[in-house]
This record gives C-alpha cells, sequence and structure tokens, in this order.
C-alpha cells in the first residue's frame, strides 16, 4: 500500500480534530548468588551505577499512594521509556508477569495481558482513567507513543481504588508528561531498517502558576521485511519461499497538550488533550502483493480534572473525559475478510469521575465514583450491509479503608466494588433491538506487613468482573463475527508476595499467585477460518513471578524478571479439559546487562517465552521465542546518539499464527535538548 504524507497529514488532522526457561533459571540463580555475596562488600556509589527505580510518593489527590498499596507494583522510569526501537507494550511486557503480543512491525496492533488474562482483562490508563471500553475492550498500546508516556505504573492481580474498575488482569496506568518536575524541550530524529523514519518534538515549561506540555510525532514505516511463507503448509517445508511482507506500511501521526495551573495551595485543574492518527496496510495470510485492505485510525482523549483538598477533613479529585476513537476498515475487494466489508465504525466515551479520601489517625477512606456512557456506531459504508448501534450506561463504585496496625507496620485494605452495567442495542436495517443489564458487587482484601525498612510483604485476595464488550456481543468485521448471547466473565484472584531491597545496589521482587476464572470469553475458529466469540468456561491459573535488578558494581548493573505460569481451561470435553489457555507462553525470562562508561552505554539484552499455543485444543504450538537486542547510547552535553540492533538471530516471530514479525533490524536515533 503506498501513502501520500502530504495528504496524509492533511486528513489525519482534519479527521482528529473532527471526531529457553532452564537457561534462564541458571542465570537468575547465578545472578541471585553472586548478589548476595556482593551486598555484603557493597561500597558508596558514584555517578556511574545506575539508581534502582524507588517509588518517592508525593501524589496529588486522587493519584495512587503507594505507601497505601497492599498489592504488586512495579513503575517503569522514564529513562527505560527513552527508547524508540521497540514499542510500549515490548517495554512494558520487560516486567515479571507482563506478555505482549504484536501483529507486525512498526504501527501493528499490540496489546499485554497480565498473569495469563486476556488483553480485555487488562486495564490500560492514561493519567488514571480507563482507555478499555465497551466499544474498544482490548486497548491498542500501538496508538500511544513513547513520547507522551514519562512513566508507567504496572499493577498486577489487585488494583489501586484510586483507578476505579479493576480487571481482572491488573492495571497498566500510563503517566504523561508534566512540566511540574521538568521543563525542557527536546527533538529527535530517527531512522531504521524497512524505511522506518521519525521525528518527534516535546517542550514544556512553567509560567507562573501555570505548567504546560506539548509534544509532536510523526512515525511511518514500510514494513516490508523479509519472511519465510509456508505456503498454508506448515508440515511441507519444500514449498516454503522466503518474501517480503506486502501491504504492511504504518504511518502515524500523534499529539499531545496538557496544561495545568496551581489555583491555590489546595486546589488544581489539570487539562489533557491527546490525539493519534494511523493509517495501517493489512497483510493477507497468503502475503498476496495486490492486496489493498487498510485500516485507518482516529483517536482523541479529552480529560480535565479538577482538585479541591481540605474541604472540612476530606480532600477530593473530580474529572471528566471524552474519549473518541474512529476506524475505518476497507476490504472492499474482499482480499482478507468475510466478503466485502467497508465498515466505519466509532467508538465514544464519556464519563465523570468523583473520588474523595479521608485521612485519619487510624484509618484513610476512600470513596470512587464514575459514571460512563459508552456507545458503538458501525456502519457498513457498502449498500445492502447491515448498521447498528449499541450504548451503555456503566455506574462504578468503590469504597475502601486502609486500616493502620502496630505502628503502622501492617496495613488491612477491605473493599467493595459494585458495577452496574445497561446495554440497549439496536441493529438499524433490520429495526430490531436488543437490551441487557447487569450489577455485580465485588468484595476484595488486601494486607502488607513491613518487617523492615528493606523487607515487606504482601498478601491480596479479591473478586473481579467484566462484561462483554460490543465487539464481542454484536461486530462483524473481517474474519470475525460477535455473540450476543455471551454471559460475564468473572474471576477470584490471590497472591502472596516478597519485596527486598539491600541498600542502593540489589532489589528483589517475588509473588505467588493463583486465580480461578468463569465464563471466559475466547474466539474460536472454524474450517473456514471465521472466528466467532464463546464462553468457553473455567480455567485455573497458578504461577510465580521474580524480578530483579542488581548493580553488580559501579559501571555494570543486570535487570532480570521471570514469569512461570501453568493456565489450563477446565472443561466438560475431554479435548480441550486442562489444556493451557492460548496465546500465554507458560515460560517468560528477560534481562538485560548495561554497562556505563563515562558518556557511553552499552547494553545487552534478551527476551525469551516457552510453551505457547495458538489454539485451544493445543494443537498448534507457537514457535518458542529467544530473542537478543544490543545497543550503545552516546551522551554529550545536550546531545544523544542512540543505536541498537534487535532479533540478532533474525527470527520472525509470530504471535498471532500467520502473523510474522520483523526479523533482523537496526535502528539509530538522534536527539537534542533546545
Amino acid at each position: 500500500m503506498q501513502f501520500n504524507t502530504d495528504k496524509f497529514c492533511f486528513n489525519s488532522i482534519v479527521r482528529v480534530f473532527k471526531s529457553t526457561v532452564h537457561l534462564c533459571l541458571k542465570v537468575s540463580v547465578v545472578a541471585l548468588t553472586l548478589c548476595v555475596s556482593n551486598i555484603a562488600s557493597a561500597q558508596d556509589t558514584d555517578e556511574h551505577l545506575q539508581t534502582i527505580d524507588v517509588v518517592a510518593d508525593v501524589p496529588e489527590t486522587g493519584e495512587v499512594l503507594h505507601d497505601e498499596f497492599t498489592g504488586s507494583h512495579q513503575r517503569i522510569s522514564q529513562t527505560r521509556l527513552d527508547r524508540r526501537d521497540v514499542s510500549l507494550a515490548e517495554i512494558v511486557a520487560q516486567e515479571a508477569g507482563v506478555q505482549s503480543r504484536q501483529s507486525g512491525g512498526f504501527g501493528t496492533f499490540s496489546s499485554i495481558t497480565v498473569r495469563a488474562a486476556t488483553a480485555a482483562q487488562t486495564g490500560v490508563y492514561l493519567d488514571g482513567i480507563l482507555l478499555n471500553s465497551g466499544g474498544n475492550a482490548v486497548f491498542d498500546l500501538s496508538l500511544l507513543d513513547l513520547l507522551h508516556a514519562d512513566s508507567v505504573d504496572i499493577y498486577r492481580g489487585a488494583t489501586p481504588v484510586q483507578l476505579g474498575t479493576g480487571s481482572i488482569g491488573g492495571a497498566i496506568n500510563v503517566l504523561s508528561p508534566s512540566a511540574r518536575d521538568n521543563a525542557t524541550t527536546r527533538a529527535l530524529f530517527g531512522f531504521g531498517s524497512f524505511n522506518t523514519q521519525q521525528a518527534q518534538i516535546l517542550h514544556s515549561a512553567n509560567y507562573s502558576e501555570w505548567d504546560i506540555t506539548g509534544a509532536f510525532s510523526l512515525q511511518q514505516s514500510d514494513n516490508d521485511y523479509a519472511f519465510i511463507d509456508s505456503n498454508g503448509t506448515p508440515l511441507n517445508t519444500n514449498d516454503d519461499t522466503r518474501q517480503l511482507r506486502n501491504n504492511a506500511g504504518a504511518t502515524r501521526l500523534s499529539s499531545l497538550a496538557k496544561a495545568g495551573v496551581q489555583w491555590s495551595e489546595n486546589s488544581r485543574s489539570d487539562f489533557l488533550f491527546q490525539a493519534t492518527s494511523r493509517e495501517l496496510g493489512i497483510p493477507e495470510v497468503r502475503n498476496n502483493a495486490d492486496n489493498q485492505a487498510a485500516l485507518d485510525s482516529d483517536n482523541v482523549r479529552l480529560q480535565v480534572s479538577y482538585i479541591q483538598n481540605q474541604i472540612g477533613n476530606w480532600n477530593s479529585r473530580h474529572s471528566i473525559f471524552l474519549h473518541n476513537d474512529n476506524e475505518l476498515f476497507d476490504d472492499r475487494l474482499s482480499q482478507i475478510g468475510l466478503g466485502a466489508q467497508f465498515l466505519d465504525t466509532e467508538n465514544s466515551t464519556t464519563g465523570v469521575i468523583s473520588f474523595w479520601e479521608h485521612i485519619g489517625d487510624f484509618a484513610t477512606t476512600s470513596l470512587h465514583a464514575e459514571l460512563r456512557q459508552e456507545s458503538q456506531d458501525a456502519n457498513n459504508l457498502l449498500e445492502g450491509q447491515f448498521d447498528y448501534f449499541v450504548e451503555r450506561n456503566a455506574v462504578n463504585a468503590t469504597v475502601q479503608s486502609v486500616l493502620y496496625f502496630l505502628d503502622d507496620k501492617l496495613l488491612v485494605t477491605p473493599a467493595l466494588q459494585l458495577q452496574s452495567n445497561d446495554d440497549d442495542y439496536r441493529r438499524i436495517t433490520r429495526q430490531d433491538r436488543d437490551e441487557r443489564s447487569n450489577r455485580e458487587f465485588s468484595p476484595k482484601l488486601g494486607l502488607r506487613y513491613d518487617y523492615s525498612e528493606s523487607t515487606r510483604f504482601r498478601a491480596n485476595i479479591g473478586r473481579f468482573y467484566r462484561e462483554p464488550s460490543f465487539d464481542e456481543l454484536f461486530a462483524v468485521r473481517g474474519l470475525f463475527s460477535g455473540n450476543s448471547d455471551l454471559q460475564a466473565e468473572e474471576g477470584i484472584n490471590a497472591d502472596i508476595g516478597l519485596q527486598w531491597q539491600a541498600g542502593p545496589r540489589f532489589k528483589l521482587d517475588a509473588s505467588l499467585f493463583t486465580s480461578s476464572r468463569d465464563e471466559l470469553i475466547a474466539t474460536v475458529f472454524d474450517a473456514r477460518g471465521v472466528g466467532r466469540t464463546i464462553n468457553i468456561g473455567r480455567a485455573r491459573i497458578i504461577g510465580l513471578e521474580l524480578g530483579s535488578h542488581w548493580n553488580i558494581n559501579n559501571r555494570l548493573s543486570l535487570k532480570t524478571s521471570l514469569t512461570l505460569q501453568d493456565a489450563r481451561a477446565l472443561r466438560d470435553f475431554d479435548a480441550l479439559d486442562e489444556k493451557q489457555l492460548p496465546g500465554e507462553a507458560q515460560q517468560a525470562f528477560y534481562f538485560q546487562l548495561s554497562h556505563q562508561a563515562d558518556d557511553l552505554r552499552l547494553f545487552l539484552e534478551g527476551d525469551g517465552t516457552w510453551n505457547r499455543f495458538y489454539d485451544q485444543a493445543n494443537v498448534l504450538p507457537a514457535r518458542n521465542r529467544w530473542i537478543q537486542n544490543v545497543g550503545a547510547e552516546w551522551k554529550s552535553g545536550k546531545w544523544s546518539l542512540q543505536g541498537t540492533l534487535n532479533n540478532l538471530t533474525d527470527r520472525n516471530i509470530e504471535d498471532f499464527n500467520g502473523l510474522p514479525r520483523p526479523g533482523r533490524s537496526f535502528s539509530v536515533s538522534i536527539s537534542t535538548q533546545l
């Protein structure tokens, strides 16, 4: 697919404003053993020693206070996000318990999962406001530019009360850049394999009581990487050919505008406008060179919040938001889907959030209430096809107390959540109508004990619930059709964990987790390759997470994360009973070894997943992944030069069956402080 950049930019602006596991275990054990022997002799660090991320919470009202959170949490700092060779989803998946999937190269659909939950069961937030919706149960992380992320908080299993609706897997909260902490102007230019190009600029400044941030990014890639085409016969290698990927190009334009004003010591307002426009070619399974199918996306997010503290004994934060996502799926030539389609889908979410907290001597009480109106308007622009409109009114309310015992060393956090949903579905051309309603109460309980300044124990248990999305219920698009008879998913999560930190050199986080889930929603495919959503029954998940960061000496550091999980479906059919849930690897391991020498930093990283299946019956195993990347970053004054060589062994991994990702590639970027 050929892109006209000038036309794209103009139309985009118009549209935007319009709407190997054993080895891994050995490495971990060796690293831990060496670490313990090294900690005793640790000396004061100098300027080359990488600082271990420690969350020093001084949050605004309504932001998560991690000193009162009993669940598993990690923060990805801006330093780690300052890369342009990988996606946001890939960086998040470097943490234990998190896995990512991507359908191709730059700009293609990418999602994350936590603790073997599906992507629909994992909440993605922007500055504390949920991006998943009734129209988009799975949020596509490729629509969030790394330039728009100052840090990312990962919550596994339990979700903080400040984020409201808790998901079965957990939550990913992307925090946008702010001029409150760092006023700067920087520009970046980059290029890489497959005609990948990017240009970005970010400016943040303070003006009296105002702080302003603006960011703009334009990126594109042809994504014409080489891969092995099995010609539809994966068991017969004689007819395999090496080809270049056709119709896979992507162009993405994104912008961010943010302003905050401190009215007084106890009141503040924040405004955020974030927009993304993307043109994406959709490759055909047989890699047809004549394929012209495309997906154009325009996304706008407007969020406004107001903080008012010391209303009596209460602090409060109130937010309103509007999220609008428009997709134009063009397969008029019937090259990849269920007949000819030219589908215009608009998903809109508006809402109001009110958060209140009372900080007492022996307890902190929090109230979170959210009203959301979500809608999906699907119109097939070809004559003779049906259109539909569906609307959901949702109420989510949570009350939580943080109780302090033993001189604040022991925290107990009971919580109760209400989720209420009312759907109204209308199929316009057939003049039929359907309604559905549901109410669910979900209790939760968390414990945390600070044994010492360096050792902390935690435990959590809770019930979670997810209503099916509009797509899962009603959509007909490509090789997929919905099912209006779906039941809501639900589950119970439990975990215990340990966090241990030995001075500035070593930090370890470990968790044992389990989950029991029912009425799981999955897409099954018939002999024609046509998918349909169904409830597949129950599942049982147990697992272990280990994450560590070790400053070996003043120049050398090692970060590792390891996930071992057993996620099995519990079905009445012998052929599917006790099978691994599709898409989730049983073992995942990541490491990054980094060496800092004056102005030059070198790193080697490995990312692996093992034992994963594409299907429910576990007869289609996915290829194990073990990818190595090397990179270098040189900084001098206001200038920075970064270069990486990814996927050294040139392996085309398929996160989704039949959709290969790029092999070996390079990326170069240069940035400067203006």
